[in-house]
């Protein structure tokens, strides 16, 4: 009889041991399933950066400058600054970096930054801080092709 007692306890504890452990893998994979992901996009992996930007900054002295930016898959770009109402154009080339979203154009008289966001370039100052006031929204490069 003690020995049914023993044997009938041996099976039940460990039946219940069983479910503990099923449990504790379900509660893993649903832990699993509600961890966050890291997010691993950036410019350079997830945006087709590559491409035709146009649009027109501010200037002091005139309307503005019509802007043409143009970076190539190869790592080099083109950029053209053209003065409204006046005879006064800049070609400039070199080649540029992209580092998480920020865009960095190398062969110019002063390194030049920008932000790169979804179809378009926020120019960026050298600090590599976004341009505020008043004429922020006027520091941006739209993606043409």
């Amino acid at each position: 009889m003690y020995r049914i007692l023993l044997l009938a306890s041996v099976l039940l504890l460990g039946a219940c041991g069983g479910n503990a452990q099923k449990k504790s893998a379900g509660d893993r994979r649903e832990a699993e399933k509600t961890a966050p992901v890291p997010d691993m996009h950036t410019a350079e992996t997830s945006l087709d950066y590559v491409g035709t930007y146009t649009g027109i900054f501010p200037a002091a002295d005139c309307p503005g400058i019509e802007t043409e930016l143009n970076l190539s898959s190869d790592g080099t770009f083109a950029l053209s600054a053209s003065y409204i109402d006046r005879d006064a154009t800049f070609y400039d080339e070199g080649t540029y970096t992209v580092d998480g979203n920020l865009l960095t154009l190398n062969g110019l008289d002063e390194v030049s930054y920008y932000k790169v966001e979804e179809n378009r370039l926020r120019k960026l100052d050298a600090g590599r801080q976004a341009i505020t006031g008043d004429l922020a929204d006027c520091y941006i490069l739209k993606k043409t092709n």
